[in-house]
C-alpha cells in the first residue's frame, strides 16, 4: 500500500514539473509576427520535400533575426514565442523552443535534443551529471526524407552534400568516426566531436519550465523516444 502511494506520488510530481510542449493561444498570436513574408506551409497531401526545406529554412532565419543577441532569457521565466519576440535576444534553449513551436503550428513533427560533449570527460553519464560541460540545445523535423536537425543559432540544417536530411543519430555516428559525412554546409564544431544527446531534455536544473526548481525539466513523450 505504502509503495503504490509512492509511486502515484512520483507519477504525480514528475507530472506536475513535466514541459508542455504544445503551441498555447498566446503561441498562436504571435507566431504569426514572426513568419512575415513567409510562404505558409503546403498541406501535407501536396507539399513536397523542397517545400518543408523552404519552410524550415526561412522559420529558423526568422527567429535568429527577431532575437539576434545571444543573451538568455532569464531563468525562472517564460521563453515562448511572445518573450523572445519583445526580448529581442536568446540562447540556444531559447530560440529552440520558439523554432519547435512554430515548427508545431504548421504541423509539422518535432523533437527536442539536449546535445552534450564528451570531449573532456569522455563519457555520456559524466557528461549529463557534470557541471560546465559544453552543451547546445536543438531541433529535429521529421520531413518526407527522414529526420532534420534544425540548429538554434546559426543558420545550419543538417543538409548532406546531395541535400538529404541527416539525423542526429547519424551526426552522433560522425562524430564517433562510425561513418562519413559529407556535409552541405559545415557545421559547427560540436556536432564534429564526441557526443551524447537526449530527447526531451529541457534542461538539467529545472529553472527554464514552470514550476522553476530543482527537477530537470523534461517532456516524458519525448524522452520515450531516445529508445530505439
Amino acid at each position: 500500500m505504502v509503495g503504490a502511494v509512492l509511486a502515484i506520488g512520483v507519477v504525480v510530481l514528475l507530472a506536475w514539473h513535466a514541459v508542455d510542449n504544445s503551441v498555447s493561444a498566446e503561441d498562436r498570436k504571435y507566431i504569426p509576427r514572426y513568419l512575415v513574408g513567409v510562404r505558409a506551409m503546403p498541406p501535407e497531401a501536396t507539399r513536397t520535400y523542397e517545400d518543408e526545406i523552404d519552410f524550415v529554412v526561412r522559420v529558423q532565419r526568422a527567429v535568429l533575426e527577431v532575437a539576434p543577441r545571444n543573451e538568455g532569457l532569464p531563468f525562472g521565466a517564460a521563453r515562448e514565442p511572445r518573450n523572445l519576440f519583445e526580448a529581442r535576444r536568446g540562447l540556444c534553449f531559447d530560440r529552440s523552443r520558439v523554432i519547435e513551436k512554430i515548427l508545431r503550428y504548421a504541423s509539422l513533427e518535432v523533437r527536442h535534443i539536449a546535445l552534450y560533449s564528451t570531449r573532456e570527460t569522455g563519457s555520456a553519464m559524466k557528461s549529463l551529471l557534470a557541471p560546465g560541460v559544453s552543451s547546445h540545445a536543438v531541433t529535429e523535423v521529421l520531413t518526407k526524407k527522414g529526420w532534420l536537425v534544425v540548429d538554434s543559432n546559426d543558420p545550419w540544417l543538417s543538409l548532406d552534400a546531395t541535400t538529404s536530411p541527416v539525423s542526429i543519430w547519424r551526426i552522433k555516428a560522425s562524430a564517433d568516426r562510425r561513418v562519413r559525412l559529407v556535409w552541405s554546409k559545415p557545421p559547427n564544431e560540436i556536432y564534429e566531436q564526441p557526443f551524447t544527446f537526449v530527447y526531451g531534455l529541457y534542461s538539467r536544473h529545472g529553472k527554464l519550465y514552470p514550476p522553476y526548481d530543482f527537477i530537470p525539466d523534461i517532456n516524458y513523450t519525448e524522452l520515450a523516444q531516445n529508445v530505439r
